[in-house]
C-alpha cells in the first residue's frame, strides 16, 4: 500500500498532497457514471504529527484534518499558531470516543467518525443539543 507519509518526508509535504489529490482525482475520473457525483474530501490524519506540520499542510491547500486522540486534538484545535494560519481548518475526529471525553470534543470538531455504540450516539447527541 502506498502512503503518502514516507514520501513527504523526502520530498515535502505539498508534493505528497498534490500526489495523493492527483490519484482521488483518477479515482473520480475512473468512477461509474451511475454514482452520484460527489467530490471526495480528503482528511489528512495529523496523529503524531506537531502543529507546524498542520500549518505546512494547510498552506498547502489541505483544510481537513483528522485525529483519533481527543487530547492531541484538542491541542492542536486550541494551538494559537494553528488558529492564527489556518481560519478555515476542520477537525474530525476519527478514533474511539470515551464516554467522558465527548463533551471536550463538541464545538471542536467537524465530523465524529466511528461512534461504535448506541449509548455513546446518545450522549453525543445530548450533548448537540444542549449548544
Amino acid at each position: 500500500m502506498w502512503r503518502a507519509g514516507s514520501m513527504s518526508a523526502e520530498l515535502g509535504i505539498g508534493f505528497a498532497l498534490r500526489t495523493v489529490n492527483e490519484r482521488v482525482q483518477q479515482a473520480v475520473a475512473r468512477r461509474p457514471q451511475d454514482l452520484p457525483a460527489i467530490q471526495p474530501r480528503l482528511v489528512a490524519v495529523s496523529k503524531t504529527k506537531p502543529a507546524e506540520l498542520v500549518i505546512e499542510a494547510y498552506s498547502h491547500g489541505q483544510r481537513t484534518f483528522g485525529e483519533n486522540y481527543v487530547q492531541e486534538l484538542l491541542e492542536k484545535a486550541s494551538n494559537p499558531k494553528v488558529l492564527s494560519s489556518c481560519p478555515e481548518i476542520k477537525w474530525h475526529f476519527i478514533g474511539h470516543l470515551q464516554k467522558q471525553n465527548v463533551n471536550k470534543l463538541m464545538g471542536k470538531i467537524k465530523l465524529l467518525v466511528g461512534p461504535d455504540c448506541s449509548d455513546l450516539l446518545w450522549l453525543v447527541q445530548s450533548s448537540v443539543e444542549e449548544r
